[in-house]
């Protein structure tokens, strides 16, 4: 099956406050997805509204995957998809993937190439070899599971994309930066976390008349449901009078688990919801690892939450223990975390005061547009010199 490029529509007409590169060259900013995350989306979302902005136009080629359609709403409508069927044979897939960003490559002129994960990288590396313009190129890994479970093979695959490049400059735009380290040799690293939205930061707190323990989650993962409801079964009891929420979807599976363990089930499908969900919860638990950028976290962290979270690598890169959250290497901290927290009514508001200021000085909207506009801005002058 041929890859379907679909128009997302025109959008509204933009008038760019300055072009960022000169009028001969404008043309289009080609990403290139693998299999869709929240966490890449995430970045890749809020990236198509501020390359808009800029006046530069857009193209997103990725795997047409009926699991994560819906986010296909968070692009800018001016952006452009060309899409490859679903396979679930990972050789066909990619094949089609390659025929897919080939199709996009010569389709017209290119400012640029973003390549969002390992795979894509590899891939667009070898579509890219069919043109002659020096476009500058940039990699995004998204905490991509080839880079963190299988370190040796991401690294290999990185590697070998490099040569394919030829005639451009790479450059890497990380969100996470202990990924920073990935990318020596590469021309640029820049780091660029991804945003939240003002929502969060615009919803004011209103807890709930008993503790409310909260977490946000999402279908694919229900290994956080799991652990999640493991945490209400520990803490439940009417002593206690707690109530646990869970925000966002959920497997069939996990939804018999939560359900079990008397956990609220809100799918909140809006990020209004998510915001207005969060505001009635008195602490927020963070119980996995994340596969990239910790988004949940940072957003409740915006919406003023005091947050508990399992210790690991993404979340020390946002939370400073005792400042503005917790951090816990195991079940047992969580628990003495969540019972400080819901004696103490004005560490809940301290904690979560600077837990909002954090993330409004870091993960702000117009704060990421600026540091995206100026990993772009290295990276185009970087290929314009190649």
């Amino acid at each position: 099956m041929t890859p379907l490029a679909v128009a997302q529509g025109a959008g509204s007409p933009l008038s760019p406050p300055e072009a960022m590169w000169p009028a001969e060259r404008r043309a289009r900013v080609v990403h290139v997805v693998g299999r869709v995350t929240d966490e890449v989306f995430g970045f890749l979302g809020p990236t198509t509204h501020a390359l808009a902005r800029h006046g530069l136009d857009q193209l997103v080629v990725m795997i047409d995957d009926p699991r994560h359609r819906h986010h296909l709403a968070n692009l800018h409508d001016s952006a452009e998809l060309v899409l490859a069927p679903y396979r679930r044979n990972p050789a066909a897939q990619w094949r089609d993937m390659l025929q897919a960003c080939v199709q996009a490559f010569g389709s017209g002129p290119l400012h640029a190439v973003h390549l969002h994960g390992v795979l894509p990288c590899v891939v667009g590396a070898i579509a890219k070899r069919g043109v002659d313009a020096p476009v500058p190129v940039f990699f995004s890994p998204h905490g991509s599971r080839a880079l963190n479970a299988i370190r040796s093979l991401g690294k290999l695959l990185l590697w070998i994309a490099q040569p394919l490049m030829r005639r451009a400059r790479a450059g890497a735009i990380v969100n996470l930066p202990q990924e920073a380290q990935d990318f020596r040799r590469w021309e640029s690293v820049e780091l660029v976390e991804s945003p939240v939205d003002n929502t969060f930061f615009r919803t004011g707190r209103s807890e709930a008349r008993h503790p409310l323990v909260v977490t946000c989650g999402r279908g694919d993962s229900p290994r956080a449901a799991e652990a999640f409801a493991q945490l209400a079964v520990l803490l439940g009891g009417e002593a206690l009078r707690l109530s646990f929420n869970w925000i966002g979807d959920a497997d069939a599976v996990s939804r018999v688990r939560l359900t079990a363990a008397n956990v609220g089930i809100f799918e909140a499908p809006r990020v209004a919801d998510v915001a207005r969900r969060l505001a009635g919860g008195w602490i927020y638990v963070a119980v996995n690892r994340p596969r990239g950028f910790p988004l949940l976290l940072v957003e409740a962290m915006a919406a003023g939450m005091p947050c508990v979270a399992i210790d690991c690598a993404e979340h020390r890169g946002v939370i400073e223990h005792g400042v503005n959250g917790f951090l816990c290497a195991s079940a047992r901290e969580m628990l003495v975390c969540i019972a400080t927290l819901i004696d103490d009514a004005q560490l809940r508001v301290d904690i979560g005061q600077a837990a909002r200021s954090e993330a409004h000085r870091r993960f702000s909207e117009s704060g990421f547009n600026d540091r995206l506009l100026a990993a772009y801005a290295v990276a185009a002058e970087q290929g314009v010199r190649a």
